[in-house]
């Protein structure tokens, strides 16, 4: 089912259930409204006829010849009429319409009062006041005028109220429907215009080619959510297309990082097979295969560590830390190294963090190599430890090439080298720093290249602090 039929179902039958709800709220309001008119203009009439009478003490009057008319405001006068019967059942008065209104013939004595039938048609309603005299003279005493009690009827045809309910109840039917087909109509185009935008936008979705990087979706200036939408999906596009092309030029640098020990291996290997050789000369030849089996291995296992989330990696020996006592222990490694007197160690006391030595190790390794690498022999490389709020800062200082301001994130890429050390030629698969960072970053730190004095090469990592110890 399209949206734009959902949305104008939900619309539909929404308006459906207003609709209704509306029509039988009216009707019962209207209903009430006009039983009680009806109800009010019967009383009314009776009251005037009871006000007609003459109750004294010992007797009760309803001179005939006394002219009642029935207003028109009682609508049609056949449809209205009135009887005073004396306490005998003895027709004493009655309205001129009462043969033509009742369909009965007015007889001089009603058997039964309470019986309507008898004198009125199916579907009136009738209504009665019964005056008596308080002392009541004897009926010897009483003239033709005089009675004891009089019973005072009023009776009015149902059929024009119920005739006004019927064509209420088909107004209220048919004029709800002629709204909800419009609505219907009018609605589903409305929803139509309304979600043209994302219409178009899964046009263009389907014809995007994914090797056009340049692809992007044309979103209208509608200042609504649909516009919103349209720029999110670019902006997800954006980072789609950048990864693309980072994992593209990952994955050709890759190979050509694999193929150069490969080749070499291959070359030595076809090399040796032209002819025999000597014991020395397989030994040399193994030797090289062997130093390219090591450095492809070790590609291959930065390649998979990169490859993973920094968040899935496990961490080894993960404890309570103190670096400024680890540190010195760990430099110890660093003693048979030519430059072991160009690197100073520099810490405040007790810095304690909850981390992976092993892990640790590997980021410091890289980042010491990388400053023996470009800075000259007999210059210093520095390793300050400090503390900043609740973070520890290692930083590696050396003085060599430095690193250009628009370099210093994308050496953090795989494969990326400065123009510096491409010039230079210095040994490197370009992996270092890519695996520095990913393993700061499995550690819940953050490793980073700021900006220094002059050629100085700075990198800070920044770790979480447990706190300071305290010292006794």
């Amino acid at each position: 089912m399209k949206l734009t039929t959902r949305v104008s179902a939900f619309f539909l039958s929404a308006l459906a259930v207003i609709l209704i709800g509306n029509s039988l709220l009216l009707y019962g309001v209207a209903r009430s409204y006009l039983k009680h008119h009806f109800d009010e203009q019967l009383d009314s009439l009776l009251h005037i006829l009871v006000a007609a009478a003459e109750v004294e003490i010992d007797d009760v009057k309803f001179e005939s010849t006394d002219h009642f008319v029935i207003q028109d405001a009682y609508g049609d006068p056949d449809d209205i009429f009135w009887l005073v019967l004396s306490e005998e059942g003895q027709v004493v008065a009655h309205s001129d319409n009462y043969h033509t209104a009742s369909g009965k013939t007015v007889t001089e004595n009603v058997s039964s009062l309470v019986n309507a039938s008898e004198i009125t048609k199916p579907g009136w309603r009738l209504v009665r006041h019964h005056l008596a005299a308080p002392e009541p003279k004897p009926a010897s005493e009483r003239s033709d005028l005089e009675h004891a009690a009089l019973t005072i009827v009023v009776a009015r045809n149902l059929e024009p109220l119920r005739r006004a309910l019927f064509w209420l109840a088909v107004a209220l039917i048919v004029l709800p429907l002629i709204c909800w087909l419009i609505a219907a109509l009018l609605g589903r185009r409305f929803c139509e215009r309304a979600l043209k935008p994302i219409r178009q936008m899964a046009d263009e979705v389907r014809i995007i080619d994914v090797h056009d990087t340049r692809a992007r979706l044309d979103v209208q200036p509608t200042r609504d959510e649909l516009e919103e939408l349209g720029v999110t999906f670019n902006e997800l596009l954006d980072q789609l297309f950048q990864e693309y092309e980072h994992q593209r030029r990952f994955a050709g640098n890759t190979a050509h990082q694999l193929r150069t020990p490969l080749t070499v291996m291959q070359g030595q290997v076809d090399v040796a097979l032209r002819r025999p050789r000597s014991a020395e000369e397989y030994q040399e030849t193994l030797t090289t295969v062997s130093q390219a089996t090591t450095s492809l291995s070790q590609t291959v296992e930065a390649l998979l560590f990169l490859a993973r989330p920094a968040e899935d990696q496990p961490i080894p020996d993960y404890q309570r830390t103190d670096l400024s006592l680890w540190l010195p222990e760990y430099l110890e490694r660093w003693k048979n190294s030519p430059r072991w007197n160009d690197i100073h160690l520099k810490t405040a006391a007790s810095l304690v963090s909850e981390t992976s030595p092993t892990l640790l190790a590997q980021i410091m390794e890289i980042l010491i190599s990388n400053a023996l690498k470009y800075s000259e022999s007999g210059t210093a490389v520095e390793i300050l430890v400090r503390r900043e709020a609740a973070l520890i800062v290692l930083e590696a200082r050396d003085q060599g090439m430095g690193i250009a301001a628009e370099d210093r994130e994308a050496i953090f890429e795989p494969f990326f080298r400065t123009r510096q050390a491409r010039q230079q030629a210095s040994p490197g698969t370009g992996l270092g720093l890519a695996l520095a960072r990913h393993i700061a970053t499995a550690l819940e730190g953050r490793l980073v290249c700021v900006d220094g004095p002059g050629m100085e090469t700075r990198f800070q990592l920044s770790l979480p602090a447990e706190g300071i110890l305290s010292t006794s």
